[in-house]
């Protein structure tokens, strides 16, 4: 049993006298624990009712006393979940209005350990959920010191592991832990009864603006098949993702259940057809700029889809309009037509190229795989050089994501790869191949930084390196390559000292990113790269440091890069200012 010791009180009338004579003190109840430490501390303070209301404005000389009583019972609760049933507890109330101080020095006495357990499975699923029932055994065993959790952790375990293979009925018969607190032991007795298993039934969805194939290849769900609740919720994740709805809804229909197998019911609401969208902003790489652009969700009841963008800025100025037709049954393989006009202005030139490009996107296995030919008409001027040219050019692109989160990422990384290519006198000027890779990861330091890098390598094998067009050239600096330098200003330079781009491009970036305030952190950074005619490009060196706010919508950065490596030209000295949101990586 614990013994209590209230210790000596000062009377009530002269702790009431002095209460009235400090009424515009703030009162106030000084509370320690002494003898425990580790979680045990931690849930004795969480649960003490005394130090929860010790600034209560209303507090009185009753009051305080029925706290401190309360206080014995509240400790010996707290420490009851880890098997501690016979605490040894001394407590006083000390000190006078409006400032009291409560002590408690607690011994937890001896732990409880678990003498027996008695884990039955019955039903249909008895042997299914053998795994489970010795998971559960290895962490209940007799001689082990009790812990309520555990005890909380196998039932919740066994119950979600029969849900899941579509038990529906399952439940415990008996479910019991008796504690025998004298002798400092518990008793262990689970009885579980799985019942029949649940299949899945007919399959009804309720929309009205897509056929129904269109919707039901998108469906995991199959009839007869065991009730699986994952199923339910890839379908779910599934259709949401399409885009053509603004809500749904997958009811299974128990009540209606018949021999165990239980319909599905579907219910959609449609989103919009049209979405219209509108914006301004400012990019170090592209200056300021304005977009406009529509996003047709639905052309038909097959779900093709379309979107029509332009944006323009005092370096890039773009109009693209695409046309989808979804393929296949995995969310994002389509096949696309899309035509594109452009015009840039570069470090020392400018470019203007219009062109139009069919794909096919699918997705084997992990892996995000477009197949693409495209048709592009350039016409260029890098320095004194213009070129007019004609490109005809099959391709292969290929994405692989890890993350933890698509927005704010913390662990995970991503990898692109791209190779395309054309032939000299099949609507190109030249023939070339050219291949591209961008590897990007971040690795958590602690519970408020992050690690990020970067590297990309980029390669040009071309007949005729000077009737290459300038979108098919490399350069470095600005916003995504080298910071510290201006937007494509790193390459190969012709004899007036105008930058016209290499054959090869490769960059390195990484980032210290730390969380200081809420949302508000800050990174630095360490970028080098280059692009040249050499497979292995001298790499020029830019470090910066930023500031960081976590949006919903991305990483908010604001970067000052410093380049350390002078230029020929000048072009890459001082200081440069980078605004940017990084989404995911």
């Amino acid at each position: 049993m614990a013994r209590s010791h209230p210790g000596h009180l000062p009377g009530r009338l002269g702790l009431a006298a002095l209460l009235l004579a400090s009424a515009a003190a703030h009162a106030d109840i000084d509370v320690r624990v002494s003898g425990l430490d580790g979680e045990l501390l931690t849930n004795v303070n969480q649960r003490l009712g005394i130090r929860a209301d010790a600034k209560r404005e209303d507090l009185d000389v009753a009051l305080v006393e029925a706290l401190h009583r309360q206080a014995f019972e509240d400790i010996r609760v707290a420490l009851q979940p880890y098997g501690y049933y016979n605490p040894v507890i001394d407590g006083r109330l000390q000190g006078e209005a409006p400032e009291w101080r409560a002590r408690y020095r607690v011994d937890p006495g001896p732990r409880t350990v678990i003498d027996s357990v008695e884990l039955r499975i019955d039903g249909e699923g008895s042997a299914e959920l053998q795994p489970q029932r010795e998971a559960i055994l290895q962490r209940l065993r007799a001689g082990e010191p009790l812990r309520h959790t555990r005890y909380d952790d196998a039932k919740k375990a066994l119950s979600s592991a029969a849900y899941a293979r579509g038990y529906l009925d399952a439940r415990f018969t008996r479910a019991q832990m008796r504690v025998l607190a004298d002798e400092n032991l518990a008793r262990i007795l689970l009885h579980f009864d799985t019942g029949r298993r649940y299949r899945f039934g007919a399959v009804s969805i309720e929309q009205e603006v897509l056929d129904a194939d269109v919707v039901e290849r998108y469906v995991t769900i199959e009839p007869g098949a065991v009730y699986d609740p994952q199923k339910l919720l890839d379908t779910q994740f599934a259709l949401s993702d399409l885009g053509y709805f603004a809500s749904l809804e997958i009811l299974p229909q128990r009540e209606s259940a018949e021999d165990g197998v239980v319909p599905i019911v579907i219910r959609t609401t449609p989103r919009a057809r049209t979405l219209y969208n509108f914006g301004v902003g400012y990019g170090t790489d592209t200056g300021a700029r304005i977009g406009a652009g529509a996003e047709v969700r639905r052309f038909n009841r097959r779900g093709h889809t379309g979107k029509l963008e332009t944006r323009l800025s005092e370096v890039k100025n773009t109009a693209r309009g695409e046309y989808r037709i979804p393929v296949g049954s995995v969310i994002g393989e389509t096949l696309a037509l899309a035509a594109e006009l452009t015009t840039e202005r570069l470090e020392d030139g400018e470019s203007q190229k219009w062109g139009t490009e069919l794909s096919l996107s699918r997705t084997p296995g992990d892996w995000q795989r477009k197949l693409y030919i495209g048709f592009t008409h350039e016409e260029s001027e890098l320095g004194s050089t213009r070129q007019r040219a004609d490109l005809l050019t099959p391709g292969v692109a290929l994405t692989r994501n890890e993350l933890d989160d698509p927005i704010y990422t913390r662990r995970g990384w991503s990898l692109f790869v791209d190779v395309h290519g054309a032939v000299r006198d099949v609507l190109s000027p030249t023939s070339f191949v050219s291949s591209r890779a961008i590897v990007r990861g971040v690795l958590p330091l602690g519970e408020r930084a992050r690690l990020l890098g970067r590297a990309e390598y980029g390669a040009n094998l071309v007949e005729a390196f000077g009737e290459l067009p300038a979108s098919q050239r490399f350069f470095a600096g600005g916003d995504q390559s080298v910071r510290g330098y201006a937007y494509q200003s790193i390459g190969p330079r012709d004899e007036q000292g105008a930058v016209i781009g290499g054959k090869f491009v490769n960059t390195y970036s990484i980032e210290v990113e730390t969380r200081i305030w809420n949302d508000w952190g800050a990174a630095l950074f360490y970028d080098l790269g280059g692009a040249d005619d050499d497979p292995a490009p001298k790499l020029l060196q830019g470090i910066g440091a930023g500031l960081r706010y976590r949006a919903p919508v991305g990483s908010v950065q604001v970067d000052l890069a410093h380049p350390l490596d002078d230029r020929d030209g000048g072009s890459g000295s001082g200081v440069r200012l980078h605004l940017g949101v990084r989404v995911g990586l």
